[in-house]
């Protein structure tokens, strides 16, 4: 049995342990159970709070596959480690395959952090393109429902960014998420400009499908935006079930601040992983 306790980012909803109560466990097939919502628990990713030799967020997708990071889950990752005493004060690292970031807690009730993404990057070999470009911005992607122009960068993990006018159908989106020119697949950021301060996005995440949010494609989005000219260096995204604030600081830092909702607390009872 495992404790467990379940929370969200704009509806971006995550099953978070402790590492000492998965000791010896495969997280891959792990997350595979209880990300299920038919036999499982129901959620888009598994977060692992590892606390030494230092305070790391480990995540995994709902398909069992690892991802460097997850902007919506380390919101919930600081509320969990604030929720049980792990982490109280109002700044801290966190690390993750993505690198350092920093925890800059705003609010307790409701819970609002904001989270220092690090910087973009452009370059064509931190995020795995066939092609042999050194950047791949605006390329033309085919797929069985029209051709779509894409840029992509890595932004704590690799993120596709479209603008479109309507959002697509997941047909679609999933081609171009799993196009072969990506070697590790992408994330696909679908992106409606409502004006230069305020952004919609629907996100086809890699190994989930659509979600509801996704904190590092809002990241990815902005700077995208900025790069040509359709947003300037703050804006707020609309999302379903919330809103996040993205702004990229002069250096190149990108930053995010939005909620983070505990759902459920319980133990999950499991047959043998």
């Amino acid at each position: 049995m495992i404790p467990f306790a379940k929370y969200h980012g704009c509806g971006n909803n995550f099953i978070i342990v402790k590492e000492q109560d998965v000791l010896g466990k495969d997280y891959s097939l792990l997350a595979q159970a209880v990300c299920c919502a038919a036999t499982g628990i129901g959620a888009d990713g598994l977060i692992v709070v590892r606390e030494e030799p230092e305070l790391e967020m480990v995540f995994y997708n709902m398909d069992g596959s690892r991802a460097p990071m997850c902007g919506n889950g380390i919101r919930c990752f600081a509320a969990y480690c604030f929720d049980n005493g792990i982490r109280t004060e109002a700044v801290y690292p966190v690390k993750t395959l993505a690198g350092e970031m920093i925890v800059n807690r705003i609010e307790t009730s409701p819970f609002l952090v904001k989270i220092s993404m690090g910087k973009p990057s452009f370059r064509s070999a931190d995020f795995g393109v066939l092609d042999g470009s050194e950047t791949f911005l605006a390329q033309e992607l085919e797929t069985t429902e029209g051709t779509f122009t894409v840029s992509s960068c890595f932004m704590g993990t690799v993120h596709t960014v479209v603008w479109v006018e309507e959002f697509p159908s997941e047909s679609a989106a999933s081609q171009l998420s799993n196009h072969p020119v990506f070697t590790e697949k992408t994330n696909v950021n679908f992106v409606k400009r409502m004006d230069s301060k305020t952004l919609a996005i629907k996100t086809f995440e890699r190994g989930v499908g659509f979600t509801f949010a996704c904190g590092t494609g809002a990241c990815a989005s902005l700077v995208m935006g900025i790069r040509q000219g359709r947003c300037g260096s703050k804006v707020t995204v609309r999302l379903p079930y919330g809103r996040l604030i993205i702004e990229q600081l002069p250096d190149g830092e990108v930053t995010m601040a939005g909620p983070a909702v505990r759902v459920a607390e319980g133990t999950y009872i499991q047959e043998e992983i």
